[in-house]
């Protein structure tokens, strides 16, 4: 029976990059998609996917009273307006906001998924902004049927704190990546300097001082070593670099930053490795990107990250906020290429064994389609290389 399905995450950009295979899987199947979010001219895109598209005044701000409850007015006026038989949110806003909208709206089926736990589960438990954002959730979370997480540790802090119950959080491998359209390249050869790329928003809870740091310690020892930096200023975002703190970046010339884009592939086909020294992740898509296209990874040694990441197989893990075990890992790997091809290919064996977009796609179909099955996610992990 065919279902009208609405879809709702921060931005169009979120929808289309990380939701293009399951809107894709569900048209295919017959069922009317809405998507709806912030527009930010990734629409086009979504509706040429075969969805509809409706824009939500999202604001990319952390707690804004007057701003937050126009988005619940409005997701509960589009609910009204659309009828869905679903309502499935993703990330921090739409998740706490949507989920009391969807409930007034009288939505039939709504599910969540926490995408990563934001900035404010960076800071000290116990803080007023955490015990508030909580509270907000405890609440939110109430309505959904279904809770996916992309991480177990995320949805052990959830559960442990009393701000789901264990009965509707379910895990999800990630959000998934299309393995064709991220195919293996091999990793370049003569006489390239080594490159490393970090894709991020230009935030400090990225990671991103810390990856300019190691950068500078790693050309001390290797001056024509490249450190690249792919993704956008985000000045909404309370962990946002300031104007000082990129300025300091752009002047001494450690790190090469080159903006956003809408195709990740050509700049990880031209690195060496790909680096994500976050503080705390979901379940990290551009690792497995990454992955899919035999790049090996120097990651944080964090929620999200090691879930992605088997260290000494498919990359090296570290210690989070520290640029000097970063810089070794760097340079462990930049003298050892043999070494990287090798993770490279155990990077892609394990994207396909776990990680594949179209697993992820059938366990949230189950749940839209009332036919539930805990996705179990795989043991198998590759042998470090010899």
């Amino acid at each position: 029976m065919p279902l009208k399905i609405l879809l709702i995450s921060r931005c169009a950009w979120t929808l289309y990059n990380f939701r293009a295979g399951l809107i894709a899987e569900l048209v295919d199947r017959g069922h009317t998609v809405v998507c709806a979010g912030r527009a930010d001219g990734f629409e086009e895109r979504i509706r040429a996917a075969g969805a509809e598209f409706s824009a939500l005044p999202v604001s990319g701000q952390g707690i804004s009273p007057a701003g937050d409850l126009k988005l619940l007015l409005a997701i509960y006026r589009l609910i009204r307006q659309t009828k869905p038989d679903i309502v499935h949110l993703f990330t921090i806003k739409p998740v706490i906001y949507g989920a009391v909208a969807a409930k007034l709206a009288g939505a039939k089926k709504i599910i969540s998924t926490v995408t990563g736990l934001g900035f404010v589960f960076t800071r000290e438990k116990g803080s007023w902004l955490r015990l508030l954002v909580e509270t907000m959730y405890r609440v939110a979370l109430l309505f959904p049927e279904t809770v996916f997480f992309l991480n177990p540790q995320d949805r052990a802090v959830f559960v442990d704190s009393k701000l789901v119950s264990p009965s509707k959080a379910l895990l999800l491998p990630g959000e998934g990546v299309d393995c064709s359209h991220f195919a293996p390249v091999p990793l370049p050869e003569g006489e390239k300097p080594y490159t490393v790329l970090m894709i991020a928003r230009l935030l400090k809870d990225k990671g991103v001082l810390e990856f300019a740091g190691a950068a500078r310690l790693v050309r001390q020892k290797a001056p024509d070593a490249r450190f690249l930096l792919l993704g956008p200023v985000d000045t909404h975002n309370p962990s946002a670099l300031n104007e000082q703190e990129i300025a300091a970046m752009q002047q001494d010339g450690a790190v090469e930053l080159l903006g956003r884009t809408d195709d990740v592939r050509p700049f990880i086909a031209d690195a060496d490795v790909i680096a994500l020294p976050s503080y705390r992740e979901g379940l990290p898509r551009v690792l497995l990107e990454a992955g899919a296209m035999e790049r090996p990874v120097v990651a944080a040694d964090v929620e999200g990250c090691r879930d992605v990441v088997v260290a000494g197989a498919t990359g090296l893990l570290v210690p989070k906020k520290d640029e000097k075990a970063l810089a070794e890992a760097f340079l462990e790997l930049m003298d050892n290429a043999p070494l990287r091809r090798a993770m490279g290919k155990a990077g892609r064996e394990l994207v396909l064994d776990r990680f594949d977009e179209k697993a992820v796609c059938a366990a949230i179909i189950r749940q839209y389609e009332d036919k539930p099955r805990p996705l179990k996610a795989k043991e198998k992990r590759p042998e470090p290389p010899q």
